[in-house]
């Protein structure tokens, strides 16, 4: 029986790669004949198990707050999604900016400058545009990442595997 220099596993006589890690057992690092016993412990234990984030509050929590300044994602990004999670950030900030720098000039701006043909009129129609959208997204984004922690979240029967020391 041979077996892989690299990871230990076992291979068929007739193999040029190995069907475990898929390297190479031809060449200079040719598979060898090593007797299962000699092989270290080490290396035929099982990697530890990936940690998953999945907590559905937490993810429901980066959502809702830094997302209603704009910092949108930041569940996706906690659930390690990280694709999803970074396009709803850039479109959350633009959508935060396009959102909050009218509300702040609406603030700013003294009651004879909101009638009709005003810059208050115009800061008012971008706040509604803008605002409605930017709203929307917020409370979408939050449900997702709600939604995919309470998926992924291991249920209290799953039987987990022993921690690795």
């Amino acid at each position: 029986m041979r077996y892989c220099p690299r990871c230990g596993g076992q291979v068929r006589q007739e193999a040029r790669f190995c069907d475990q890690c898929g390297s190479s057992l031809t060449g200079p690092s040719m598979a060898r004949k090593v007797r299962a016993d000699s092989l270290s412990p080490k290396r035929l234990q099982a990697p530890p198990p990936r940690v998953s984030h999945s907590d559905p509050r937490i993810a429901a929590i980066l959502a809702l707050g830094p997302g209603f300044f704009g910092l949108m994602g930041l569940g996706h990004i906690y659930l390690n999604r990280l694709a999803k999670g970074l396009v709803i950030l850039a479109v959350g900030v633009v959508l935060g900016v396009l959102t909050w720098i009218p509300i702040i000039g609406l603030l700013l701006l003294s009651p004879s400058d909101m009638g009709p043909g005003t810059d208050g009129e115009a800061l008012v129609s971008a706040v509604g545009l803008f605002g409605s959208v930017f709203f929307l997204l917020w409370l979408w984004q939050t449900y997702d990442a709600y939604a995919i922690a309470r998926k992924i979240q291991p249920s209290s029967d799953a039987v987990l595997p022993p921690p690795y020391y």
